[in-house]
């Protein structure tokens, strides 16, 4: 189903596009009617092991994430607070914390009038310093991605999914043997 999507997804945490390449990826997940809820994983047919954001990362958070790279504040907003309704129960607390502050940070950049930075003591206070700098990070476009990391077409990266294809491997080679000695 994604499989033409793979190699795109997975290299997004290492990729330097520009702006409008990011919002036309979003615009593309949005034109192939992928539901929001489907897990990219489970969309790209890996197995990402549960220690990482991989694991939990929904298309409805991914377009949350390519509307930061690309700028559009507004919508990452919304992918935002669609990521904390229906995430928030997956997420280890560090993450959940991450979208509540990015949340927070979004809304505060909607009202030009306010000043962020006097708001940063409180948001250091009630988010904690690596929440509240991974956020900003990600408004500015320094850091894409949070929590995620690039993968590479051989899925090296993926210690549960090396594991499920050498138990294939182990399978196959067993059916051969079987199969010689019928």
């Amino acid at each position: 189903m994604g499989a033409h999507l793979r190699d795109t997804l997975l290299a997004l945490p290492d990729s330097d596009w520009q702006p409008e390449e990011y919002l036309a990826l979003l615009q593309q997940l949005d034109d192939e009617g992928l539901d929001d809820f489907t897990r990219v994983r489970e969309l790209l047919g890996i197995a990402s092991g549960k220690d990482n954001a991989w694991y939990t990362l929904r298309v409805g958070e991914l377009k949350s994430m390519l509307a930061l790279a690309g700028g559009d504040m507004e919508q990452a907003l919304i992918w935002a607070e669609w990521t904390q309704e229906f995430n928030a129960s997956v997420f280890t607390p560090q993450r959940s914390n991450y979208y509540r502050c990015l949340q927070t940070l979004l809304l505060l950049a909607q009202e030009p009038e306010r000043d962020p930075a006097q708001y940063h003591s409180a948001f250091v206070k009630m988010y904690g310093q690596d929440a509240v700098d991974a956020a900003s990070a990600a408004m500015s476009g320094e850091e894409r991605f949070n929590g995620l990391f690039a993968i590479d077409s051989d899925l090296q990266a993926l210690p549960a999914h090396q594991a499920l294809l050498a138990a294939y491997e182990k399978l196959q080679q067993a059916k051969r043997r079987h199969w010689a000695n019928a």
